[in-house]
């Protein structure tokens, strides 16, 4: 569930990144084409980057790197607290986007099959090697691949052939495929605000190239601007299609009247690079949450820095039996973190001693997983004393043996580090035990 949560996350921020660039720099020219080109790729890109794990070489020095671990929560009451709560708000989260996922599929098959039924209803007539299909009143004129569907009363309007011209390029272009690939993007992230922006962008900019195609078999500008305004009343049937009025009138005119973007303004399209390479840089980072510390004083203060470097990627001249905090493939706890989580909060017992004394805090604990699972080198990096130095060490000597980490096909030997945090509940006063 985590890798899950960790994909979306990273294929959202790489969509807005990429969204926002187009939105501030390529919006306004009419390099209709490369704009489109442009809004597919990132969409692609958001989807497919985030599957795949980059790492990069560091040079020169660097502060130590350990990979830490969620915390564990540990209490007198409630051994499990930290465990049972980090899983229902996992859970919950998981509920909420699969909903949505249904909901949203569901939407695009009822609309596949909405299409249907207007094909199946009204048949499909073939003329000039076009195929017509003749809809109820009501609805504008609209494609969807090869198919063009009017109201029969338009076949004998003297506007037919500007709006079978306008239809015709949205087919000859291939814009139902990428209506397609916006609704399983939709469907994918589905929360994410910025998909819904990209979809839309997507049919202006699809609106864009046919009123452009439509200009370019000569027809005349105020004939053709008029035909659009006679045409804005008519219904959708939905968002799958091409739709001859689905774009503001105001900013078709806009766009059909301004003066062609020059060749300079190409250039802009560059702008997506560093958004790019902003994002592989953070999709490098380590699944697990890095933390720097000072050298030769780990943990020693009460305040540590939180930071996503790029990952260090083992040299050749590396021994064998060298610890690594990051490889390609990292170890797993059998079952996952649920059961890591599972397995601490039932095995520690909060010490009869920190209880008597009131000791809190959290107690790290750094531990290698060795070639074939093993759990070895246990030591405390910090502690609180009272007993729980000594509880934590037990409790993570005694793991199970995990699934060892893997680099370059071989397993490795990995560092770990977990924070365990004991904490007293808090006494509660007469009037919340009265309530209770």
């Amino acid at each position: 569930m985590n890798e899950l949560f960790r994909y979306l996350v990273q294929s959202s921020v790489c969509l807005a990144a990429l969204y926002m660039v187009y939105w501030l720099f390529l919006r306004k020219d009419t390099f209709f084409t490369i704009n489109r080109i442009y809004l597919l790729l990132a969409g692609l890109f958001s989807l497919i980057i985030p599957l795949f794990s980059f790492q990069f070489t560091a040079s020169g020095s660097m502060a130590p790197v350990m990979i830490f671990l969620e915390p564990v929560l540990i209490t007198p009451e409630k051994i499990e607290s930290l465990a049972a709560s980090h899983l229902s708000w996992m859970e919950a989260i998981g509920i909420v986007y699969v909903t949505g996922v249904v909901i949203f599929s569901l939407r695009f098959l009822i609309q596949l099959f909405q299409l249907w039924l207007v094909i199946r209803r009204n048949g499909i007539t073939r003329r000039e090697n076009m195929r017509l299909i003749f809809v109820d009143k009501g609805y504008s004129p609209f494609s969807f691949f090869n198919m063009i569907f009017i109201r029969e009363e338009l076949s004998e309007d003297e506007q037919l052939e500007a709006i079978l011209r306008h239809e015709q390029v949205h087919i000859r272009q291939y814009h139902s495929f990428d209506l397609i690939l916006a609704e399983i993007l939709t469907i994918v992230l589905w929360f994410n605000p910025f998909v819904w922006l990209l979809q839309r962008s997507l049919k202006s900019l699809h609106e864009f190239l046919a009123d452009e195609g439509v200009m370019k078999f000569g027809f005349r500008m105020r004939e053709y601007q008029q035909l659009i305004f006679d045409q804005t009343l008519g219904k959708q049937i939905n968002n799958l299609t091409n739709n001859f009025n689905v774009s503001l009138i105001k900013q078709r005119i806009i766009m059909m009247t301004k003066s062609r973007s020059n060749a300079v303004a190409r250039m802009k399209i560059v702008l997506a690079l560093p958004a790019m390479l902003l994002a592989l840089a953070s999709f490098s980072s380590a699944s697990a949450i890095y933390l720097t510390t000072p050298e030769n004083s780990p943990l020693s203060g009460t305040t540590v820095s939180v930071e996503q470097p790029s990952a260090i990627q083992p040299s050749n001249a590396q021994k064998e039996d060298s610890v690594f905090t990051k490889v390609e493939k990292m170890p797993l706890f059998h079952g996952g973190n649920e059961e890591l989580f599972s397995y601490l909060g039932k095995t520690i017992k909060y010490p009869a001693e920190a209880m008597k004394n009131g000791i809190e805090g959290t107690v790290f604990v750094t531990f290698v997983i060795e070639k074939d699972g093993s759990v070895t080198h246990v030591k405390i990096l910090r502690g609180i004393g009272g007993g729980c130095d000594e509880e934590s060490l037990r409790v993570v000597q005694s793991m199970p043996k995990w699934t060892p980490g893997y680099s370059e096909g071989k397993a490795v030997r990995v560092s770990f580090n977990l924070p365990i945090k004991y904490k007293l509940a808090k006494e509660k006063t007469p009037a919340e035990t009265e309530k209770k």
